[in-house]
């Protein structure tokens, strides 16, 4: 059959009808896609190849061989960047079995013996679809293998029927004619990588399994989310000179204004123009009027430009660390301050003052008492909503049979007729809480478990530039030994563990869990929640749980968190499971890194790399004890 084409929401081609996806259609029945037709999309590439890069990382590298390195600028023109535009697909699988009798097989060897290409069996009744296929790890599909043997007493393959009873393990096929079993379904070896790398001996993984076309585990697309700032803007930003020590200082909290306004104001001065003409005006002046004002701020900038004292801090503190700062800014770092430079966000401060000017006297106090708490109890020293988070999705590949990444392969779509992979993106703006812990707290958190050695600093910023130079896991790309660094897998982990928690009382904001995605910068010790939507519209749920019921939902989040239905098992087996910080949908790491011992004490998870410790001290201590009772 001729390929059929259909149009869908971006989002939802994003997430069920990308290529090698099966799926059913209301006219067609059940279709597999074969290609999706990219159209412009709006989105910072090198962001996207960074962010791929990053969460291909999570792959070991023999699972992710087929993706030439995001990170090598001259092999990203193997890539096609696109929003989804038109979805392409065919009749999938084309394996029959008829309603009245039974008789099943490929839809070719049924013409051949007699049945209409309008779907009528040789016995007059209608033939479906059915509604199993074959996959494996590694990606490959399969339809339902069709026996061509005879049954015992000789009945030949034209009276061969299936027998579905609605169980994989209980499915079979049988001879119409005479009743008796031919075959009981076949499970294909498959020669991939993933086979591979498995040890020798039987194993079920290496044979592809017989799933039925709407098991969610059939096709599982891999998206990445970024934050999705102009190329432009943002490459000049990253290539300045000094934008690393201005990008810490403003991450820091040592800079009050922006890093683009520092830079553009240093940058001025240099120029030829101000050299010439600025110049030549403050000496006029000065001739007149030495104690000018105007003539003070041009000596003062001329001698320390805007800026020239947070990059000598910045210099000092790291010096003390043993770090010699340079190098192009991380991501994360460039992410942090655009955040703070270029988008609307409202404080706590700005909250209270509004619902003072609306004469909500006793509003303004709730929420400034959640700060206080929240400063104290929780070591999270700043919560504050974005209103116009700008946010982008890519789908870069997918998975069968299985999500974890260290139990499947994960696959490039197909290639394009120019050789090209596709990667499909989609951006929006939408609205976001973010949370940023305290460094000094963090460090104590780190020195109480023995997670560090040293002694304390002396304040918050001596306590960040420790932290940059000290654990070089928060602020790297993912490499081969990055997720074995424990100071930087602890801090991930408490990081990650709060998120899950919080999302798991999202409900206040009338948002379902599912519904809301989290983004980690662990480099500035913070985490976002955004609503996981891609359209023009914004519900405003997250900024009215912000405005009016930030202090209920985190004192809830901190009461449910101690606790899971699988306690105490999950608590002596690290404090990790889908009863408690398991999130079936939009986990950014596949719920690893994932521990309420961070926050509450006690035995961390088996496959941690803190693996077999016990945290005497959660970072969030005794404060689910402080919590007020409803």
């Amino acid at each position: 059959m001729a390929n059929k084409g259909f149009s869908r929401g971006q989002t939802q081609v994003l997430f069920r009808h990308l290529p090698e996806a099966v799926f059913e259609h209301d006219d067609y029945g059940l279709c597999k896609v074969t290609q999706v037709a990219l159209g412009d999309a709006e989105v910072n590439c090198d962001a996207l190849f960074d962010a791929m890069a990053d969460a291909l990382a999570m792959w070991p590298s023999e699972f992710s061989a087929k993706y030439p390195d995001t990170r090598d600028v001259s092999r990203r023109s193997y890539y096609a960047v696109g929003s989804p535009r038109e979805v392409r697909f065919t009749p999938y699988p084309q394996v029959f079995k008829c309603r009245s009798c039974g008789r099943a097989g490929r839809f070719t060897d049924l013409l051949k013996r007699g049945a209409s290409a309008s779907g009528k069996c040789v016995c007059g009744g209608y033939m479906n679809q059915m509604r199993y296929v074959q996959a494996h790890n590694c990606g490959r599909l399969e339809e339902l293998f069709v026996p061509t043997q005879r049954c015992p007493n000789g009945h030949g393959p034209e009276d061969l029927a299936f027998y579905d009873p609605g169980r994989v393990k209980q499915a079979r096929w049988y001879c119409v004619k005479c009743g008796a079993d031919v075959q009981a379904l076949r499970f294909t070896p498959c020669k991939c990588a993933y086979n591979n790398s498995l040890p020798p001996g039987p194993r079920a993984e290496k044979y592809l399994r017989v799933v039925p076309t709407g098991d969610p585990s059939l096709y599982i697309p891999h998206t990445v989310a970024f934050i999705n700032f102009p190329e432009d803007a943002q490459g000049k930003l990253g290539k300045a000179p000094d934008a690393l020590q201005l990008m810490l200082a403003r991450t820091w909290g040592m800079l009050p204004d922006s890093v683009s306004e520092t830079l553009r104001e240093r940058a001025s001065l240099g120029k030829p123009e101000d050299t010439d003409m600025t110049a030549k005006i403050v000496e006029e002046l000065r001739k007149l009027d030495p104690s000018n004002s105007l003539v003070r701020d041009y000596d003062s900038k001329k001698s320390q430009p805007k800026g020239h004292a947070e990059i000598d801090r910045v210099n000092k503190l790291l010096s003390d660390c043993k770090v010699v700062p340079g190098g192009v800014p991380r991501r994360w770092l460039v992410e942090h301050t655009t955040l703070l430079d270029e988008t609307d966000i409202s404080t706590i401060p700005d909250v209270a003052a509004m619902l003072r000017r609306a004469g909500d006297e006793a509003g303004a106090r709730d929420i400034e008492e959640s700060q206080k708490k929240a400063a104290e109890l929780l070591g999270i020293s700043n919560i504050q909503v974005i209103n116009d988070f700008p946010l982008a999705l890519c789908a870069y590949g997918y998975t069968r049979t299985a999500r974890d990444p260290a139990r499947t392969l994960i696959t490039p779509f197909p290639v394009d007729d120019r050789g090209r992979i596709p990667v499909y993106a989609i951006a929006s703006e939408t609205e976001a809480l973010w949370f940023q812990l305290d460094p000094l707290r963090v460090y104590a958190w780190l020195l109480e478990n023995g997670l560090s050695s040293g002694s304390m600093p002396a304040g918050t910023e001596e306590a960040w530039a420790r932290l940059y130079a000290e654990v070089p896991g928060l602020r790297e790309a993912p490499h081969e030994t990055f997720y074995s660094q424990q100071e930087a897998a602890a801090v991930r982990t408490l990081l990650h563990t709060m998120s899950h928690l919080f999302l798991r009382r999202i409900e206040w904001s009338g948002f379902a869990p599912s519904s809301v995605g989290e983004y980690l910068i662990p480099g500035s010790l913070s985490f976002i929640l955004y609503a996981n939507r891609h359209a023009e519209t914004k519900i405003g749920g997250l900024t009215t749980l912000f405005e009016q019921r930030l202090n209920t939902w985190l004192w809830d989040a901190v009461q449910s968190g101690y606790e899971c239905v699988y306690d105490p098992i999950c608590a002596d087996d690290g404090g990790s499971c889908a009863g408690c910080t398991h999130r079936e949908h939009n986990c950014v790491s596949f719920n690893r890194e994932l521990s309420r011992a961070t926050v509450y004490g006690g035995p961390t998870p088996q496959a941690s790399a803190f693996e077999g410790m016990s945290l005497p001290h959660g970072y969030w201590k005794n404060a689910w004890q402080a919590a007020p009772i409803e």
